[in-house]
């Protein structure tokens, strides 16, 4: 999408949320109903007034006239009744007054013929008006109206009184005028309306633009047809051959940009399959009140699919056809402050949006893409997402990275691949699974431990991402390249499209089909189901997750957004760290009954849900770690690493008889409130120990007099982080630390 402005447009073709309801694209006229409603709906009679007589011209005409041809259109119609429009468009010109007068435009010296005094000709002549054009009515009756003045259910004070608005732009009158010879009024006029109803002529007119294919000359209206059109109708023709014969006098495309003039399908897209249907509950015509409650029934048409469930749109107040607008813009600034930065870096990138939307539009492809063109550019902070790409390499790294056939194999058949976050949550629960996998199956099971790179592909660094799947391929290869057995959806759907040749299957598809672990002891209560974002597109994945939920015995409840439409817990896209406000936004959103308990199989979404306060299981831990499966707490970032680092030594030497150096580290010490602080800050303990080490080493630290603490710092990566801390013997206790990205040198 760099710089590519036709895919920028194709692109916002697929958001309709700017589309008019079909009631108003239903109307000749285009009026605002949904606004319209809304305004009555809150009481306020003067801005539905307002916003009618912006497209209605003659408001007492049209409102006590009209056939109402959006009510054909309007979607209520089959939910209780389509809103009497027509009645409420009466209410606002009966109850309202007009806010403010329209500006006119300067006055331009070219003059206009309109022949005619019906509806159509008084269109026509008070659209060109507004324009500033000088117009001359020319009418053979007594008084304008036409065929409204046989109207009996048009009061006659009423209708004089609308024409008489025709004095607001000065529109010159002449009656009892009759033009035999249109010749002779080209002669006197820059250009010339023909609308004086059933009438026979020569002229060959265009239904489209109303051009008469001879120079100046115009029609529309009755002149048009064999028979009277609908007063709707007459109108619309009216302001679009208006439109016609200004762009004609300025001399640009009379056709080009007008496919939505008159009636149109709209291709809005509106759920209404959990509204209730609703009858009109008052007989026209309608008090204030009455109209009120009518303009209620009215759903104020608009496409929320995806903003309905998505918290990250939410958060900033807008919809994927202005996200994609921001994103272009972004990525187009050549100098200065790039301000949809910090949007574009908060996304969860789950295609949740696409699943969701009926034209398929997914935001998050967008964006993950324009976070790999900022990357290439050198546009994308690094801090962004850089102590995740850190922690990532961490999982690759010497110290945890592991690849070996089963103990007394040297083949493998399988290797089981749980992916980065479980063995950093739940260690005990990948050995439990990767022993019970060695007994179930035959040909030798093998384990890889690391970390598939959708990190560095989230964060845009193609780079690492590469770098990581080629560790991950290099080590299937040298094993023989063995049935991969994957924990984690998103490292599915990875190596599915990266790695095509491997052959994956999840956990999940063998355990539903194998016995229970002899220790397995079902637990009470009811369980909410939330898919990973990471199995939106593998239905036999959710399938697999829901046999063996069952198999186990527990009845499943699913909620409001669930497989294909899921939603992501705040992890994926790596907001919860780019931007934790709407990481525990969108969490919020998948927990929306936050007294239940959340059954998941990412073990990124059950730490997310238990950060937040919600009850969630892990499936794997309920099954093989039953009874801490729901009071495990989730680690911390520290923890995490740790984890995964004594994982791998704990297997090297309790399964491959391996000897592991293990290092004594320095010990450690810090209040709830200091973890807290470290966790929000992104500081590790292993930050901490390397600021300690350097500052006891070399005895280079400050103390600060009035508290007694020791002050040090230290470059690790690109920040410096500072730390306040005591020793106690061969304890140091923190009591403050912070980082920032800076570098400081000394001579």
């Amino acid at each position: 999408m760099d710089g590519n402005q036709q895919q920028l447009y194709s692109l916002e073709k697929l958001c309709t949320k700017e589309n008019p309801p079909a009631a108003m694209a239903g109307c000749p006229l285009h009026i605002n109903c949904r606004s319209i409603c809304e305004a009555i709906s809150n009481g306020d009679f003067n801005e539905a007034r307002t916003l009618y007589q912006k497209s209605a011209v003659f408001p007492g005409i049209l409102s006590r006239l009209c056939e109402a041809p959006c009510q054909k259109a309007c979607i209520r119609k089959d939910k209780g009744g389509a809103i009497q429009m027509r009645v409420l468009e009466e209410a606002a010109v009966s109850f309202g007054q007009i806010k403010q007068r329209r500006a006119f435009l300067p006055r331009k010296n070219q003059r206009i013929a309109v022949i005619g005094g019906g509806i159509t000709a008084m269109t026509a002549a008070i659209e060109l008006g507004k324009k500033g054009y000088a117009i001359v009515m020319i009418e053979k009756n007594e008084k304008l109206g036409g065929m409204l003045r046989k109207c009996k259910t048009l009061p006659e004070d009423i209708l004089d009184q609308e024409i008489k608005s025709l004095d607001n732009y000065k529109v010159e009158i002449q009656i009892k005028t009759t033009v035999d010879d249109i010749e002779t009024v080209k002669k006197e006029y820059d250009a010339v309306y023909i609308a004086w109803g059933l009438k026979k002529s020569s002229l060959s007119i265009d239904s489209e633009s109303f051009w008469c294919e001879e120079k100046k000359v115009f029609a529309g209206g009755d002149a048009l047809r064999k028979e009277h059109g609908t007063l709707v109708e007459s109108m619309s023709e009216g302001r679009r051959a208006a439109i016609s014969i200004d762009r004609y006098l300025n001399q640009v495309s009379m056709m080009a940009g007008r496919a939505q003039e008159g009636v149109f399908d709209s291709t809005l897209c509106v759920n209404t399959e959990n509204e209730p249907d609703q009858e009109s509950a008052s007989t026209p015509p309608y008090n204030r009140e009455e109209a009120a409650e009518e303009a209620k029934r009215c759903f104020l048409c608009t496409c929320t699919y995806c903003t309905d469930a998505c918290a990250f749109m939410r958060y900033y107040k807008a919809y994927p056809k202005k996200y994609l607008r921001e994103v272009y813009n972004n990525l187009s600034i050549a100098m200065g402050t790039r301000h949809a930065n910090a949007m574009i870096n908060s996304c969860s990138l789950c295609s949740q949006c696409a699943a969701l939307c009926p034209q398929g539009l997914d935001l998050g492809s967008v964006i993950k893409e324009a976070r790999h063109a900022m990357t290439v550019k050198d546009k994308m902070p690094p801090s962004a997402f850089e102590f995740a790409l850190n922690d990532m390499q961490y999982s690759n790294s010497p110290k945890c990275f592991l690849a070996r056939h089963q103990p007394s194999f040297n083949t493998s058949g399988y290797a089981f691949f749980p992916g980065c976050q479980l063995p950093a949550s739940a260690p005990d629960t990948v050995k439990k699974a990767y022993l019970d996998l060695s007994e179930k199956l035959t040909g030798g099971v093998g384990l890889i431990l690391g970390c598939c790179g959708i990190i560095a592909d989230w964060a845009g660094r193609t780079d690492l991402y590469q770098n990581a799947l080629l560790q991950i391929k290099t080590a299937w290869e040298e094993m023989g390249k063995p049935i991969m057995i994957l924990a984690c959806p998103s490292c599915y759907a990875t190596f599915g499209k990266e790695i095509p040749m491997m052959e994956c299957i999840g956990i999940w598809n063998i355990l539903k089909d194998t016995n229970l672990p002899e220790n397995f002891q079902k637990q009470s209560g009811a369980q909410i189901i939330h898919d990973a974002c990471g199995a939106r597109y593998f239905p036999q994945i959710q399938k697999d997750v829901r046999t063996l939920v069952a198999k186990m015995g527990y009845e499943l409840t699913e909620g409001t957004y669930a497989k294909e439409e899921t939603g992501c817990c705040g992890y994926g896209g790596l907001t919860q760290y780019s931007n934790p406000a709407v990481a525990a936004e969108i969490t919020k959103q998948c927990t929306e009954d936050p007294e239940a308990a959340y059954l998941t199989y990412c073990a990124n979404c059950r730490e997310r849900f238990v950060k937040a306060g919600v009850k969630s299981m892990h499936i794997l831990e309920l099954l093989y770690d039953t009874k801490t499966a729901k009071e495990r707490k989730s680690p911390s970032y520290s923890l995490r690493q740790d984890n995964r680092l004594n994982l791998t030594n704990h297997l090297l030497k309790e399964l491959w008889k391996t000897d592991i150096k293990e290092e004594s580290p320095v010990e450690l010490a810090y209040s709830r409130e200091v973890e807290q602080l470290l966790e929000e800050r992104l500081i590790l303990e292993s930050d901490i120990r390397a600021v300690i080490n350097d500052a006891e080493k070399e005895n280079c630290w400050i103390k600060d007099v009035d508290s007694g603490l020791r002050i040090a710092h230290k470059q690790v990566g690109n920040v410096t982080f500072w730390v306040y801390y005591q020793k106690h013997g061969e304890q140091y206790q923190i009591e403050r630390s912070y980082g920032h990205r800076m570098e400081i040198k000394g001579e």
